[in-house]
């Protein structure tokens, strides 16, 4: 049994989330995030015995030993596989640290690697931290490693290893042991369904709108880290924090106000403040769902000598008469054109927006965005770019045949934009274009009508647009301009 009690709650986990709160109670025998041990925290693990949710290893034989141990705490609660580390045989706890030769690291996180994705259906996602000798408080010599394998609870349980069992860590065994009762197996899959429709739930959601916004296209943006919250994401920062990050420019929000589960901020001045407007709200698990209304231009009135009048909306525009022209020749004259032109920009904000708030609670990626657009029934796509005019004029106009839309089209993982880690250091007063907001801008102008090899070839004018509307959108709310930029 384990010397220290299995109530001890781990770092950013046991907090009130949507899931069951039996699933949120875990144990860790650390009280700062992976990527912060030092030897000082792997000396506490002689007082740790291996159970439920830490196993150790001295030595590292095979691939097929390790996806034992890391589907076996995946199908569990999570846990913790400590590479380096003599266990007592009497009490199964950290009785020295050896560690494991420097010359094998690489070799080692291969086979980490090799067993987590070859040798176990469906892959589990694994995190490590290395910590290398001298360290005199654990008497870990030079040359040689600690690797610390921090193991999420599963989100796809079960997971089955290459020889066809499933293995699941127990409290009186310091090894994996075989799940073969029905029961076991079934609250597995059980367990993988609830995580499912956790994650459809937020992203389907669909937020109540007055009957005025019933013929309004919405576009929603819903962005997490942890699709599944296994990882127990948390901010933790108060209001004050939340609210002096959405008033910043080039993104501002003037309507902020705390939620059940989080934050509300919206642009609201000088609008009708009870409709849906653009809005953002920020979960206490990291997670963002955003809707941004999608501006339609009114078609001007056509005499019937075919002279264009009422052009005052359209004239800003470069190629706008142009459009309009198209659209009586195309005999969509009643059209409902949406105006896509800000889009880019106000999507590159919102991904750079929640890579912010993300930070404030150390998470930093990478990120997973999925898109949903509501009222899309013969709508219209506008760009205002020369390419896009002539595109339409080659192969007509686009008129949406369905009601609502997602893109990417499809389900875990492959219907979603992963955002990677990286990004453009912030440059005063602007958001730089960032690539995880162009691969969600063409994805959502792909399900509108315009194809993706359109829109790669003329990437360089779709840039200068994305600036040209930023531009714009920073001189409407008198935001100081920032020096150019290369895209």
């Amino acid at each position: 049994m384990e010397k220290i009690a299995a109530t001890r709650l781990p770092v950013g986990t046991c907090r009130p989330t949507f899931l069951p709160c039996e699933v949120q109670l875990r144990y860790t025998p650390f009280d700062i995030d992976l990527n912060e041990i030092s030897q000082t925290d792997l000396a506490t693990l002689r007082e740790v015995s291996e159970g439920w949710y830490v196993e150790y290893k001295s030595e590292v034989t095979n691939p097929r030993s390790l996806a034992k141990s890391l589907s076996s705490f995946a199908n569990r609660y999570g846990g913790w596989l400590i590479l380096g580390v003599q266990e007592d045989p009497k009490d199964h706890t950290a009785a020295s640290f050896p560690g494991v030769p420097n010359s094998d690291l690489t070799s080692i996180l291969q086979q980490l690697r090799d067993a987590a994705k070859d040798l176990l259906q469906p892959t589990v996602p694994f995190f490590h931290h290395i910590l290398t000798g001298p360290l005199a408080d654990i008497s870990l010599p030079s040359g040689r490693t600690i690797i610390v394998v921090r193991i999420p609870e599963g989100a796809s349980t079960p997971y089955v290893h290459n020889d066809g069992h499933i293995y699941i860590r127990t409290g009186d065994s310091s090894s994996p042991v075989v799940a073969n009762d029905r029961a076991t197996i079934d609250q597995l899959h059980r367990k993988a369904d609830e995580r499912k429709t956790f994650l459809e739930d937020f992203i389907y959601r669909v937020p109540v709108v007055s009957k005025g916004e019933d013929s309004t296209t919405f576009i929603h943006l819903a962005l997490c880290s942890d699709p599944f919250q296994v990882l127990g994401h948390w901010y933790s920062g108060s209001f004050t924090e939340f609210s002096e990050v959405m008033r910043t420019p080039p993104l501002p929000f003037d309507n902020i106000y705390t939620s059940q589960d989080g934050f509300v901020a919206r642009q609201a001045e000088g609008t009708e403040r009870w409709n849906r407007l653009f809005t953002w709200e920020f979960f206490r698990n990291c997670n963002s769902f955003v809707t941004l209304p999608q501006t339609s231009l009114e078609v001007p009135s056509f005499p019937l000598e075919g002279a264009i009048s009422n052009l005052d909306q359209w004239s800003q525009y470069a190629h706008g008469e142009k459009f309009v022209a198209n659209l009586t020749t195309d005999n969509l004259k009643y059209a409902r054109v949406l105006n896509l032109n800000t889009l880019v920009s106000y999507i590159n904000g919102i991904v750079i927006r929640h890579r912010s708030l993300a930070s404030l609670a150390g998470i930093h990626g990478p990120f997973f965005l999925k898109a949903r657009i509501d009222n899309t029934w013969r709508v219209v796509p506008f760009l205002d770019i020369s390419e896009f005019i002539s595109h339409t004029e080659n192969f007509g106009i686009p008129v949406v045949q369905d009601s609502n839309l997602t893109a990417p089209s499809g389900k875990w993982p492959e219907g979603f934009i992963t955002i990677t880690e990286e990004s453009l250091p912030p440059v005063e007063n602007e958001f730089p274009l960032d690539g995880g907001a162009i691969k969600a801008w063409i994805a959502i102008l792909q399900a509108l009508g315009i194809p993706g090899d359109f829109l790669a070839r003329h990437s360089r004018q779709i840039a200068d647009l994305a600036n040209r509307e930023t531009e714009r959108h920073r001189r409407r709310l008198a935001i100081p301009s920032a020096p150019p930029r290369r895209v």
